[in-house]
């Protein structure tokens, strides 16, 4: 075999290689469908507040794209029952940007900012005093749990493993930038 037919041969991987490497595509998005799908099996969300006081459900959050602000805006329907104050019904708002954790392949929202708190039933007082224990609530559990979580063969193509070098809020979802990694 002559040197120049080894460094022929010794080249073929390489191209295929790369060949496999183009075939990563250059983004994903995760659509509101997907998001909706995977918060529907963890809502209702019905929690004990103030100390077993009350009792506090939170419906499945409507998602919003803000993408201007590069956020994700979430809106629910909450309800808070007790024997002494009756019950309260309204709807609470709130928007967080968006981090991703490669370890556990998941999208979570950060820095959530309670945005809105509308008493539609009950004690208007009764709804603002419960705003920070609704606020701590729905900030538990993002905390807890993620936006969106791939499945581990999200995360590969063509045999390639993909990082994701960029989230962007738009119109339509989140889209991620990918590179092969």
């Amino acid at each position: 075999m002559t040197p120049r037919s080894l460094n022929l041969l010794l080249l073929i991987p390489l191209i295929i290689l790369s060949a496999c490497a183009t075939l990563v595509p250059k983004d994903y998005l995760v659509t509101q469908d997907k998001i909706d799908r995977a918060w529907s099996k963890s809502f209702p969300l019905q929690r004990s507040v103030g100390n077993g006081l009350f009792n506090a459900s939170l419906e499945t959050p409507d998602v919003t794209f803000l993408t201007a602000q590069n956020r994700i805006g979430l809106g629910t329907n909450f309800s808070v029952s007790s024997l002494l104050a009756g019950e309260v019904k309204g709807r609470i708002g709130l928007s967080g940007s968006l981090r991703y954790d490669a370890a556990q392949r998941a999208l979570y929202l950060q820095d959530p900012n309670l945005e809105s708190l509308v008493v539609n039933q009950g004690s208007a007082e009764l709804g603002k005093a419960l705003r920070p224990a609704l606020n701590m609530m729905l900030n538990e559990y993002l905390r807890g749990n993620p936006l969106y979580q791939f499945k581990q063969d999200e995360m590969r193509y063509a045999g390639n493993d993909i990082d994701i070098t960029k989230i962007s809020v738009v119109e339509n979802g989140i889209k991620f930038d990918l590179k092969p990694q």
